[in-house]
This record gives structure tokens, sequence and C-alpha cells, in this order.
């Protein structure tokens, strides 16, 4: 999402227009659901996606027109008859995907720039568009932070709906009253990912994470290890004397998930230490369960209670046999996403 809203704001402050495309509804076995967005500049460059293959090249095509008539519109995509069968698609299901021309006005790229700014400060915003529609027509356009600056012809129960809607979900959504429709979308940044350990198990999870748009900071005390050839580009790495302040140079809120995969019992337990310390949303230790109830017992001694340690998962990561460290990472990011989406 983050570099949808960073092309979008690039080319508005370039005094370029842009077109938004974002998912309204989709049913059968479509790639993409509702909320899914993607940007597309005037000359064809794109961020995001609206489900790839030839369906976003139809998007992509249709946005070409809407950069011409300035028009607002939904494309309406059937994905399991001949439209399909053109499009030499299998999947099956239908979309419908509406499209908006943004103008380049100051107002715009000052609303595109608070949303861009929110996102990397970690706010959470709900971005809230309601519109008119008839079939593919689409008017009285506006979008707002708050209901309340929505278009005025939204009906006011539509606006409470999505309001009290919007503040108990963390997934996109839509809410209709006769032609006014009301898409609700929760802007949450990915987060960030805390690995202390940058070995073979802490570079692989860096690397996933990194794929699924989380923000990846790696720790570790070996300078080798560390070599910016070994990580994503957008990595952060600190190295430090050991482990005994591992996370001074590291903003920790809520939306951070720690990752301990150190190359000890002893380093784990320096850094679990100081982890249950933070307001990590969460907290989680490779290792087995012997290992982990020993490190348990000794930071129960050192005055920790069962409660704390609640908050940790151990062993890390989704039970999928993992052996390998592709594999661990896989399995390690699973829960993350898993634990991202509010799931148990």
């Amino acid at each position: 999402m983050r570099n949808v809203l960073e092309l979008i704001h690039h080319e508005l402050q370039n005094n370029a227009p842009v077109v938004s495309a974002v998912i309204l509804s989709s049913t059968g076995s479509t790639p993409r659901r509702t909320g899914s967005r993607m940007a597309i500049a005037r000359d064809g460059r794109n961020q995001g996606t609206v489900g790839g293959g030839p369906g976003e090249a139809l998007a992509q095509r249709k946005a070409a027109e809407t950069f011409q008539d300035k028009c607002p519109c939904i494309l309406q995509l059937d994905l399991t008859g001949e439209q399909a069968a053109e499009a030499g698609m299998i999947c099956g299901g239908r979309q419908d995907i509406l499209l908006e021309y943004i103008a380049p006005t100051q107002e715009n790229a000052t609303f595109y720039g608070s949303l861009l700014q929110r996102w990397d400060n970690g706010q959470s915003a709900l971005l809230y568009t309601a519109f008119t529609s008839n079939g593919a027509e689409v008017g009285d356009l506006s979008r707002a932070l708050e209901t309340d600056g929505l278009t005025a012809s939204a009906p006011v129960q539509l606006k409470e709906t999505a309001r009290t809607k919007g503040a108990q979900t963390r997934l996109p959504f839509l809410v209709h009253e006769a032609q006014h429709t009301i898409l609700i979308e929760p802007l949450r940044p990915s987060g960030t990912v805390v690995i202390a350990g940058a070995g073979h198990v802490g570079k692989a999870t860096a690397d996933c994470a990194a794929l699924v748009g989380y923000e990846t900071v790696v720790l570790d005390d070996r300078k080798e290890f560390l070599h910016q050839d070994r990580f994503p580009p957008s990595t952060v790495r600190h190295q430090f004397p050991d482990f005994g302040h591992c996370f001074n140079e590291c903003r920790i809120t809520p939306e951070t998930a720690i990752v301990i995969v150190t190359r000890g019992h002893v380093h784990d337990k320096t850094v679990l230490d100081q982890a249950l310390q933070t307001p990590a949303g969460y907290i989680g230790m490779i290792g087995s369960r012997k290992k982990r109830d020993a490190i348990y017992a000794a930071l129960i001694e050192a005055g920790w209670d069962w409660k704390d340690l609640e908050r940790v998962h151990c062993p890390i990561g989704l039970s999928i046999g993992a052996d390998t460290p592709e594999e661990i990472a896989v399995s390690i990011v699973g829960e993350l996403i898993q634990h991202r989406s509010g799931g148990r």
C-alpha cells in the first residue's frame, strides 16, 4: 500500500494526474479481494495490483481511457464467461473495479501526502470513499478520513454505519444504500519486524518478511553477518558489541514484531529478557520446547512471571514441518501474517 500512496503523491506533487484502481467486490475464484489497489501514472508506470494477468491488463487499458475522459467509472469484469475466455483467464469469478481520475491539485497532493506521512509514522487511518453508481457510471465521488468529510449527498445513516463498522475491522468493506456506496479501507502499516540474529534463519526471515511488506531490522554482534549484500536493500542493519542492549537503536511499538533467532540459548535468553520490557505486539523465539522451558525457568527466577511469558510465541512459526532455514522462515513469516491479520 505504501508504494501505491507514494506513486500517487509523487505524481500529484509533479503536477501530473494519476488513476487509482481499487477492487469494490470480488466473487468466485478471483485472485484479489475488496480493497486491493493499484495506482497508474499517465506513462503507464504503476504500483500495487488488482489481481495481475489479463484482468489487470484490462484495468490498465481502462485507466488509459480514464486519463482522457477524467470520469470515474466501474470496470465490471466477468471472469467466468466470454470475457474470461478472450483474455485467457481460467480462475473464474467476477470483479467490480472502481477507477478514479485524481487531478493534480494542491488539495489532492496534500491529502495523499498526509496519508503517506501517517503510514510512515505508523499511524492507522480509515479511508472513506463515497460515490453513487448506476451500472458502470459513477458520480458524486468524494474521499475523506472522517465520514463528516464525505459528500453531503451520502445518507447520514449510511455514513454512521460506515463509521461504526470501520472501527471494528481490519479488512476493507462496502456499505450500500440505494445508489449510494461507501468503501471503507483501514490503512494500517504492514509493521516492522526486528530480527535478533543474522545467521541463516535470520537472513531467510528478513528476505521473506520484506517480500510481504514488512519493514525489516536485523540485529547482530557480528559485522560479517550484517553485510548489505546479504539482505534486501531496504533492510536496516544494526551491529553492537553484544546482545545485552540490542534494542537501543530500535523504535519498538505495538505494531512491531520481535523475532529471536540468535546463535545460542544464552543470547536468546538475553534478547527475550529485553523484548519483554518493550510494548512489541508480537514476540517469537526459535527453539525446542526443552530449550524454551529452560529459558523460561531462568527468566522466572530473574523476576518475570508466567503471565509475562504468555506473550511469547515459542516454538516460533506455524507448524508446517519446516526444516531448512528457508522453510523455517516461511513458517515464521506465516505466523507473523496470521498475527497481523488478527488470526489465531
